[in-house]
């Protein structure tokens, strides 16, 4: 029973941040932890989706810098190769 009810608050968190436009994959996998606060986490947790035109765009530019893979000179890359400097 208790197991039941911790899958469909997985469930719902999920739903509820993909209708808000968040990713529901990783939603699912915090509703899977949080249980019964992670609706309520997702319903708390500002929309990335808005009807302001230059509040979308920034949330976009910053979604597509988070998937933008780091290139070899960037200070950031993590690497087990030693550098040749």
């Amino acid at each position: 029973m208790i197991v039941e009810f911790w899958i469909f608050c997985a469930i719902a968190t999920a739903v509820v941040a993909a209708v808000r436009g968040g990713h529901s994959l990783l939603w699912l996998i915090i509703g899977c932890v949080l249980g019964p606060v992670g609706p309520v986490v997702a319903i708390l947790k500002p929309s990335l989706k808005s009807n302001e035109p230059i509040v979308a765009a920034e949330r976009q530019a910053e979604l597509d810098e988070m998937k933008r893979p780091l290139r070899g000179n960037e200070r950031d890359t993590i690497s087990a190769k030693p550098r040749d400097d």
